[in-house]
């Protein structure tokens, strides 16, 4: 009885065990912080934490995506597609919900175009990610600077948009219900359909997938165009957020968005994506940057932490593959 019960336990360890580190590591850092941080594990430092952690998390989904399609995947891009619809979309909208329509068919447009020439310049013409999204990244940069040269960026978000993304239901901030919704859809596409399975297969094995009748290309020209499409999405709900629109509001995301799919133990290998542990990185890194911001270190500390955190579970992962 006692040998079925280890054995028990010792499955369940290994087929949790990233998503329990994640969780220890959140429940460690509320703990320091409420001994150095008077506070820090009240009810609504807790739910501001979520609240802040939840964008993370969204453009977290964009790097899972591409990620999980293999082919060594990163979009670098997601911050900056989420600025230039921002700024576009601002003065469409001008704080009236019956705009709010025409804000997301540029959204869709301008997410999807970019996602598209990332795509097929990875997928078809075989030009690697990082420096295909860094160069997009760049130029994105540089039309928002002319667009916005020598005048204000005008317009407000629609009110919707400043319910969902930066108001609260009774304590609950309303971005966690949405966040919730994302994951419980990201979930079902990633493993109940199809193009879930397909996505995985590429990752895992594209010479496989390729054997097996899969759209190798498409399947990745595809993840590109999703990544892209949810990050011009997050950019109105950053806007809901913040109420105004301005340069440079969502490129400070994508190193987060990096980190927050390495905390949650998602293999940048590819062929793989849980998205509930990306969410835990999130937290976990929000987290962070609250204690040491807290303990006055600023942005200096919280970029060391996630370097030194990062190469923690790096190695950690790697060794751990090693020897299974």
């Amino acid at each position: 009885m006692g040998l079925v019960q280890n054995s028990s336990l010792s499955t369940m360890w290994n087929n949790n065990k990233k998503t329990i580190i994640a969780f220890l590591l959140i429940l460690f850092l509320f703990l320091l912080g409420e001994i150095v941080v008077s506070n820090f594990l009240s009810m609504g430092q807790i739910l501001l934490t979520i609240k802040l952690s939840s964008f993370i998390a969204l453009f977290a989904l964009c790097q899972m995506i591409v990620i999980a399609a293999g082919g060594a995947g990163l979009d670098l891009s997601v911050g900056f597609t989420a600025t230039l619809t921002a700024i576009l979309t601002a003065s469409v909208m001008d704080g009236q919900n019956g705009n709010l329509l025409p804000a997301v068919l540029v959204a869709l447009a301008v997410g999807a175009m970019i996602g598209l020439a990332n795509g097929a310049l990875i997928a078809y013409v075989k030009l690697p990610p990082l420096v295909v999204t860094m160069a997009m990244a760049s130029i994105i940069q540089g039309i928002i600077n002319v667009y916005t040269a020598g005048k204000n960026i005008t317009g407000k978000p629609a009110p919707i948009l400043e319910i969902i993304a930066a108001k609260s239901t009774g304590i609950f901030p309303n971005i966690l219900f949405l966040l919730l919704i994302v994951a419980v859809v990201v979930m079902i596409l990633l493993y109940k359909t199809k193009w879930g399975l397909k996505l995985f297969g590429v990752g895992t094995n594209e010479t496989t997938a390729y054997l097996s009748g899969v759209n190798v290309k498409a399947v990745r020209l595809a993840a590109f165009v999703i990544s892209g499409v949810t990050a011009s999405l997050i950019g109105l709900l950053l806007i809901g957020n913040m109420g105004i629109a301005f340069k440079d509001m969502g490129s400070s995301y994508v190193m987060p968005s990096i980190a927050a799919v390495v905390v949650g133990g998602v293999s940048l290998v590819g062929g793989e994506g849980n998205y509930f542990r990306v969410i835990l990185g999130s937290i976990f890194l929000q987290t962070l940057t609250n204690l040491l911001v807290a303990l006055g270190w600023g942005d200096a500390g919280k970029w060391l932490g996630f370097g030194i955190v990062l190469f923690a579970l790096l190695i950690a992962y790697v060794s751990d593959r090693r020897k299974r």
